[in-house]
């Protein structure tokens, strides 16, 4: 009996590739079905610290469009094939 062993790693990285196609796809076919293009941004706005001697500024902000959301379902997809 063969085992399947999923690795976390693996998942993450195919979850990434898949949001990554999905909205460059998105953006690029943005033109023609513009539906694609439409998305929302998830994010924290620009925080600076500044303690005199060094300065560091935070910040986090995340495009999701609705192809990248079919590039995620697709990744998860060929996951679980795998």
């Amino acid at each position: 009996m063969r085992r399947n062993y999923h690795s976390p790693a693996i998942l993450v990285i195919i979850l990434i590739v898949g949001l990554l196609v999905g909205g460059a796809l998105g953006q690029a076919l943005g033109g023609f079905a513009p539906i694609l293009s439409k998305g929302m941004n998830i994010g924290l706005a620009t925080t600076k610290l500044d303690l005199g001697i060094i300065s560091v500024t935070f910040g986090l902000d995340i495009s999701f469009n609705l192809a990248a959301a079919l590039g995620l379902i697709i990744a998860i997809l060929l996951y679980q094939r795998m």
